[in-house]
């Protein structure tokens, strides 16, 4: 190992901590990328509401709905990179990857 940080942090549970709040670090990133001129509430409740209309600002709030669970979980992925390939923390990792897939089956489920 190149870093002695990287044994303390080289835990399956420090893994899973950083699967949950990075997709809040995507979300509040994609609020400031995709929600131009909403505030944090609309973009929430536009973000959460159920779309039922075939209609073009439905199809807007999808692209979008889309586009932030894209960019939550990137930031997962960019963790993992780092993690898995340039600090050698393999346990940290398998956290990492175990809710990014987790989050992935759920946001499948959440943008049909």
């Amino acid at each position: 190992m190149r870093y002695s940080w990287t044994l303390k942090w080289n835990k399956f549970k420090y893994g899973i901590i950083a699967g949950f709040i990075s997709p809040v670090i995507g979300f509040l990133i994609a609020y400031l990328v995709i929600g131009n001129n909403l505030s944090f509430l609309q973009f929430t409740s536009y973000f959460f509401s159920e779309i039922n209309t075939n209609n073009l600002v439905s199809d807007i709030y999808l692209e979008m709905r889309q586009n932030t669970l894209m960019l939550c979980l990137l930031v997962n992925m960019l963790i993992f990179y780092f993690s898995f390939f340039i600090f050698k923390i393999d346990q940290f990792s398998k956290g990492i990857v175990g809710l990014t897939l987790l989050w992935a089956a759920i946001s499948v489920l959440f943008i049909n």
